[in-house]
């Protein structure tokens, strides 16, 4: 069961795969793997994409529900990712 909608975000975009690896600063390989499934992205990995990809970070998942999501939801996603690299990182 594929997890990343990376492929399909990419072709929707018109962002190639040497285009997101220049912009997130890895290896086309690593694009290539993280889209096939081969590998996993990191949390840091996966917020450059979707940034790089203009994008939610919950838009870069296949949706395990058939519910839309809200703005309310993408600001608590990402105040609770924000939180999460502050821990990472060592701050309080």
């Amino acid at each position: 069961m594929a997890i990343l909608r990376l492929k399909e975000i990419m072709n929707h975009k018109g962002i190639s795969r040497d285009d997101l690896a220049n912009k997130v600063e890895v290896s086309p390989t690593t694009i290539s793997n993280i889209s096939s499934e081969k590998n996993l992205p990191t949390i840091q990995l996966l917020l450059k994409i979707a940034e790089a990809l203009d994008v939610d970070v919950r838009e870069l998942f296949v949706p395990t529900k058939g519910t839309a999501i809200t703005q309310q939801e993408v600001d608590e996603s990402k105040e609770l990712i924000r939180k999460g690299l502050k821990i990472l990182d060592g701050e309080k």
